[in-house]
């Protein structure tokens, strides 16, 4: 700046005014002339020195439990789009599932000066002590938003996806297809958005009048190698005619299953999922699933963040986003 300053015969502080496009009391000819030496030198700003005056860094730390997953993947590239959208960088950490690294993550991010921070937390998240993890999320001093998850036990901002319905609208979309039995893969009774996903699969069962069957109950931990170890057991339950899983990675779990042993999963029974996994439309029956309208839940959790940013002050909302059942070919309809 002061190698323009000196070429266009002004001060610096003119030049910083030019160039940030701040008022200043010069002539359009002096304003385009600061303007074209900049250019003609690649000038270019130093963020640093921009974050240490403005006391800002334009960095916004996102968390997630696992970037392999492809949900948590288009989640992360949404989150960074959109943040990237008002002028903001994405510091990115995988958790790796695991609690403890996600206190290490968030206080480096905390002590490498970001503006706030997203987190889409862990499967080990609520497996913790509250009020410790109150106290850590207190002490970080920063905007913080949970993405994915509701915490009750917690004043933090959370946006979550209404997985109480999802599994109602899938429940009753098997129901409405003459399906009596159906199973249902859930998560771990303290994972993320479990519990929820059970309670709407039990209660739309009983909102029907259908006995629910604890031998019908299975659990995994939404990978594919769960739904692989649970489908000896659901094929080999003749009288299951269909599955809800609480992902759509435990579906392609029992398929794998069923295509090495001969088994055709789709005539076996309907399947209905959650995710809306890309690659739910590449099986030999494009998967019925529940979408989370990670679209949504990206840019209600953006925006809440930013305005805290922009508010300088700390709010405790709790947002929900609406699902949408997809429905493809893997859901039939059988004999009621």
């Amino acid at each position: 700046m002061k190698d323009i300053a000196q070429a266009a015969g002004v001060s610096l502080s003119t030049v910083s005014l030019v160039l940030n496009d701040r008022p200043v009391r010069v002539s359009d000819k002096t304003r385009k002339r600061i303007k074209q030496i900049a250019a003609e030198t690649h000038y270019q700003p130093n963020s640093a020195a921009v974050s240490l005056s403005r006391h800002v860094s334009y960095n916004i730390g996102l968390i997630v439990p696992d970037i392999t997953n492809p949900f948590f993947a288009q989640m992360t590239r949404e989150i960074n789009e959109q943040l990237a959208q008002h002028g903001y960088s994405t510091l990115f950490a995988d958790s790796n599932n695991s609690a403890e690294k996600e206190r290490h993550i968030l206080h480096n991010m905390v002590s490498r000066g970001v503006d706030g921070i997203l987190l889409v937390p862990s499967n080990e998240f609520f497996y913790q002590d509250m009020e410790k993890l109150q106290k850590q999320i207190d002490e970080t001093g920063k905007p913080f938003v949970l993405v994915n998850a509701t915490a009750d036990k917690l004043k933090v901002c959370s946006v979550n996806f209404d997985n109480f319905q999802g599994a109602a609208l899938a429940t009753q979309e098997l129901i409405d297809h003459g399906h009596r039995n159906i199973a249902f893969i859930q998560g771990k009774a303290q994972y993320v958005n479990a519990p929820e996903r059970y309670q709407g699969y039990r209660q739309t069962l009983e909102k029907n009048g259908l006995t629910f069957h604890p031998d019908f109950l299975y659990e995994g931990d939404y990978s594919i190698e769960s739904g692989y170890q649970a489908a000896s057991s659901i094929i080999n339950n003749n009288e299951v005619t269909a599955v809800l899983s609480s992902s759509d990675m435990m579906l392609f779990g029992i398929i794998k299953w069923a295509n090495e042993h001969q088994v055709n999963a789709f005539n076996r029974f309907s399947m209905i999922g959650f995710d809306n996994d890309p690659y739910d439309v590449i099986t030999q029956y494009p998967l019925t699933t529940v979408d989370q309208q990670i679209s949504k839940m990206v840019s209600e959790s953006v925006g809440a963040l930013l305005k805290m940013i922009v508010d300088k002050k700390i709010t405790h909302q709790k947002l929900i986003v609406t699902p949408e059942l997809i429905r493809r070919r893997s859901v039939r309809m059988i004999k009621k």
